[in-house]
């Protein structure tokens, strides 16, 4: 699969419920997941994909592969893996984070899946489950939606990991300055998603790191 399909298809995934809280620095963390797709040739029809996403225990980066991160997520996830390790090269190069697929479970309802989507988000909040996340997205696409929400996770919770570990003296000594200064990247790139405004700052701090090579084509990415 070719990347402007798998852009297309992540075009057409909503994160409709996002978790509370971010992926724990010193232990797993288990987020219950829902994932909603329209049933191809059934209108009114939903299948709606259940179970967990267990993220390990954030860890020093070793050079293990993008696909060893991941398991459970079904054989034809390879070509998003390597796509997502495209994209996500940036925030795997320091810290290896990996995730396990448990108790998958799936069934067909008779409702629209948009119906879907707000009732058992209604139903998570009224529960307050804060470690749930309800997602969207094409049927061929559920593995793919699956680590990217993942990633995404990673991504929120890696300037707090870093610190976390940082405090702990758990890197290497001299490295802890650049490794900050990634944190607050990522950072910097987590508010340039939600606002075009913070994009021009992000590309001057590059610059003044002597990052914006290493960093060019996620950061174009944004004005895509």
């Amino acid at each position: 699969m070719d990347n402007a399909a798998i852009a297309k298809l992540l075009a057409q995934t909503r994160l409709v419920l996002r978790p509370k809280t971010v992926l724990a620095t010193f232990g797993a963390t288990r987020i219950r997941y829902h994932i909603i797709s329209s049933v191809d040739g059934m209108p009114g029809k939903t299948r709606l994909r259940e179970g967990w996403v267990v993220s390990e225990k954030p860890k020093i980066l070793t050079a293990e592969a993008l696909r060893d991160r991941f398991s459970g997520f079904g054989e034809e996830a390879g070509p998003f893996m390597d796509w997502l390790s495209e994209h996500y090269r940036d925030l795997l190069r320091v810290l290896e984070y990996r995730f396990q697929n448990r108790d998958l479970s799936t069934r067909v309802l008779s409702q629209d899946p948009r119906e879907t989507a707000e009732n058992v988000k209604k139903d998570a909040d009224e529960r307050n489950q804060g470690q749930t996340a309800v997602i969207e997205c094409p049927d061929a696409a559920w593995s793919l939606a699956l680590m990217h929400f993942t990633l995404d996770a990673a991504a929120r919770a890696y300037p707090v990991n870093v610190r976390d570990l940082d405090t702990h003296g758990l890197f290497e000594p001299g490295s802890n300055e650049a490794r900050r200064r990634r944190a607050e990247i990522e950072r910097m790139f987590q508010r340039a998603a939600e606002d075009a405004g913070a994009r021009e700052k992000l590309g001057a701090t590059l610059r003044e790191c002597g990052l914006f090579e290493e960093y060019e084509d996620r950061f174009l990415g944004l004005f895509r």
